[in-house]
């Protein structure tokens, strides 16, 4: 057959099909493409959205704080770092399994019961090894601390944001913030109540009173003296500003029931001089004191103290508090026969108010306006550092010897190389104690002992004496108890009257109490 020309009628038809088919492709390209676009610019709206947002702000505060708490558990995979997580947090962790709720509770009721509730529960839980739960546990709270806080300073002082944030971000570098920290966890816990609270009573919620109830009963049940801080700040807060003061008392009236409960009977004033007695507290010479205490001081707040100084003014809520502090900081060097417990303690909370007054500083300084901005980065560079070298033990100004803060984070209750030979005197005195017999140890070694001395207050009684001080007033007990063998753990190039070295592991041993009935069993 022969084949059939196109007309030219056909030939355009196929033109404009042709043109039809690629005006189509085109559109089709164009949607695709505009979507993809519209997408893009949605999600890059979003972002953008979110960084210029407070959750943003917040979670950036979040994470700081966990990555910087994190970084000295990262490089002690084996144990978790501080003092108090092996002294008072591990040892019991290891019985939660065979207690129950009510148990631990009950057990803990003087001692912080909400912190152990929690450990309750993540343990039974978990089933994870009471030093993992803690290393993770540690990060968390101090995250979570720093939240609470730039809530504070952003609703409660009612600063603007980017001050709150310069704020927060001074704290979580801070020496006295990390050190705080390190073991402290229940205070952790408190002070993320207290911070909430003081927010919640500077609020216009219409619930703002059954807030600053229930988030008062839940710092007492944290810490007793954080509690105090906070019934001090709302209370000081409300007699200052003359206005709620019944609505206040009203408010805190559960927690002060159970702030009552937990301390009764309990010793309100301690005695640091020796003075010839024993005093439980008794650390040393006046001297000894006024030194440590100043020690401590310099070594939290020094390099923050020109901006404190200079930023300082009276505010209705930090009057009260850093009023507290200061009493609760000094009353040592005024009155130390007679001062209030614990002057190390309520030193290292100056930090929260001081880190209001820097950031006053900051401002009275000018730094935030544009000439001042490359200072205001340069210093909080140079603070950035100290924090991160403080915390993963890189390097650390804190050098003066004192009784509280570390030369690091990177520390437990005792050095890294000593834990293999205190497991090791504890097992050899696990075999060679004798029955009803007692162990003296200092705070320090509590948490060790309790952990790998299986005997531990089952036939051997442990008697714990407070860290730096000296063992006579644990020794009186032990023999007012009646025990005729007495043991005592301590460093092997210590000597100590009427004690004499059974067992030594390098430069940790075991020591006997020399009378004549421990003599003639061994």
């Amino acid at each position: 057959m022969e084949k059939r020309s196109a007309t030219a009628g056909e030939l355009r038809d196929n033109v404009r099909q042709n043109q039809l088919f690629w005006a189509h492709s085109e559109d089709r390209q164009y949607h695709r493409m505009y979507k993809t676009g519209k997408i893009v610019r949605k999600g890059l709206g979003a972002t953008f959205d979110f960084l210029r947002s407070s959750k943003f702000l917040y979670s950036s505060v979040f994470l700081l704080g966990i990555v910087l708490r994190g970084i000295p558990e990262l490089l002690v995979p084996q144990y978790p770092v501080g003092y108090e997580t092996i002294t008072h947090y591990a040892p019991p962790m290891f019985a939660f399994r065979e207690q129950g709720l009510a148990d631990v509770f009950v057990e803990f009721f003087r001692f912080g019961p909400l912190f152990y509730t929690l450990m309750w529960f993540a343990h039974v839980m978990s089933r994870a090894h009471p030093y993992l739960i803690l290393k993770v546990v540690g990060p968390l709270l101090y995250g979570g601390l720093t939240v609470s806080f730039l809530l504070f300073l952003k609703r409660g002082l009612r600063l603007d944001g980017k001050m709150a944030f310069v704020a927060t971000l001074l704290l979580v570098f801070q020496v006295a913030a990390l050190r705080e920290s390190w073991d402290r966890f229940r205070n952790v816990l408190g002070l993320i109540f207290v911070f909430a609270a003081l927010t919640a009573l500077r609020s216009d919620h219409r619930f703002r009173w059954p807030l600053v109830a229930g988030l008062a009963v839940f710092t007492a049940l944290s810490r007793e003296y954080i509690a105090l801080v906070l019934f001090v700040a709302v209370l000081g807060f409300a007699f200052l500003e003359r206005k709620d003061r019944m609505m206040s008392l009203i408010a805190l009236a559960p927690a002060l029931v159970v702030f009552a409960v937990i301390n009764f009977p309990r010793q309100l004033w301690w005695s640091y001089i020796l003075d010839g007695q024993c005093g439980q507290y008794a650390s040393g010479s006046y001297w000894w004191v006024v030194q440590d205490a100043f020690s401590i001081f310099a070594v939290c707040f020094l390099p923050l103290l020109p901006l404190v100084v200079k930023g300082f003014r009276r505010d209705g809520l930090l009057d009260p508090m850093i009023g507290l502090l200061l009493l609760g900081s000094f009353s040592v060097i005024v009155s130390p026969w007679f001062a209030v417990p614990g002057y190390q303690r309520w030193m290292v909370l100056l930090v929260f108010p001081f880190s209001v007054y820097a950031v006053r500083g900051f401002e009275r300084f000018r730094l935030f306006d544009k000439r001042g901005f490359r200072k205001l980065v340069v210093i909080l560079l140079i603070f950035m550092v100290i924090g991160v070298g403080y915390s993963s033990g890189a390097f650390s100004y804190v050098v003066l010897p004192n009784s509280w803060v570390p030369n690091n984070l990177v520390q437990s209750s005792i050095g890294w190389n000593q834990i293999d030979d205190v497991r090791g005197i504890l097992r050899w005195l696990n075999e060679k104690a004798a029955s009803n017999s007692s162990i003296l140890v200092e705070e320090r070694f509590y948490g060790w002992t309790l952990i790998y001395l299986k005997r531990a207050n089952d036939d051997v009684k442990v008697i714990a004496y407070t860290a730096n001080s000296l063992p006579q007033h644990a020794l009186e007990k032990a023999l007012s108890d009646g025990f005729r063998w007495i043991y005592l753990i301590w460093y092997t190039d210590s000597s100590w009257k009427n004690f004499e070295i059974l067992y030594s592991q390098n430069n940790v041993s075991i020591f006997l109490y020399q009378s004549e009935a421990a003599a003639r069993a061994l």
